[in-house]
């Protein structure tokens, strides 16, 4: 009677999967919304939290801050992917006989592909896990629930916050993560490679488009908007005491990095399918 039973349960339990997940998107799409909703109430009853969030998630706390906070890790990540940018450039470039111009491929990957990217890893690796351990943190101790009791709607106050702190913060990061690709660039192409002074400054800003660093902003602030909200929704449903929000962490870090790639996909299809700003002629 049992082994009867079973392969119907079977069935049963993965015909639940796709629409448990569906619940799952669904409720996400709702905290998504509330949290947006509460931006003004953010802004008008915890303007003060959201400068705390800024200076804790650009400087670091503890550890972090001894060696510089987010800045540093966002930095050192695009200096090293602009080395390697500079590196595949000239090597790809001295391959046809035109070494020279390898600062264009340089200008050109660092800008557009380059410092968004994996500025955005960078943001899901760090800020983000750090967020949500520490709202599952604050879940599972229900200081959550204490928040709620003393009248402070806690979804403005944990997740509204961040995100505007992230939004915030991600300029300078973004400033600095450029400049640290762009000395990249700069360093191994003329110190290492040998190509001119003269001749990298001519062809790097000749094909430099200011438009491409706006764009490239654009990118990041949306990246980081989405890197928050995915996981302030991980650290505020988490559940199952101290091994429940390891679980949260890992899997928020899974959706965002995914999130990233799709994000940094979507919008550059939307910004350069019609819209070129690189022009190579003689």
């Amino acid at each position: 009677m049992t082994s009867a039973s079973a392969p119907p349960r079977r069935l049963t339990g993965w015909a639940r999967r796709p629409l448990a997940a569906l619940d799952e998107v669904g409720d996400q799409g709702l905290f998504y919304l509330r949290v947006m909703r509460g931006i003004l109430r953010a802004l008008r009853r915890h303007p003060g939290e959201v400068l705390r969030l800024t200076a804790e998630l650009g400087a670091g706390t503890g550890a972090l801050a001894l060696i510089g906070g987010s800045v540093v890790i966002v930095a050192s990540i695009t200096f090293f992917a602009g080395a390697v940018s500079a590196a595949q450039g000239f090597e790809s470039s001295s391959n046809i006989g035109v070494g020279s111009l390898s600062p264009i491929l340089a200008a050109f990957f660092t800008s557009r592909l380059s410092t968004p990217l994996l500025a955005g890893v960078a943001l899901s690796v760090t800020l983000g896990a750090a967020t949500t351990s520490q709202i599952g943190a604050m879940r599972i101790s229900e200081e959550i629930d204490a928040i709620e009791v003393m009248g402070i709607p806690s979804l403005p106050y944990l997740a509204t916050t961040r995100c505007l702190a992230a939004s915030i913060v991600i300029t300078p990061l973004y400033i600095f993560a450029t400049l640290a690709g762009f000395i990249a660039d700069y360093f191994f192409l003329v110190a290492f490679y040998g190509v001119g002074a003269g001749n990298f400054r001519h062809y790097f800003f000749l094909y430099l488009s200011p438009l491409d660093i706006i764009f490239s902003y654009i990118q990041v602030v949306a990246m980081a908007i989405v890197v928050m909200l995915i996981h302030t929704y991980f650290g505020y449903t988490a559940s199952g005491g101290p091994a429940g929000v390891g679980e949260a962490v890992g899997r928020s870090v899974r959706s965002s990095l995914s999130a990233v790639m799709i994000v940094n996909l979507l919008i550059g299809m939307a910004i350069y399918s019609n819209f070129n700003t690189f022009h190579l002629a003689g």
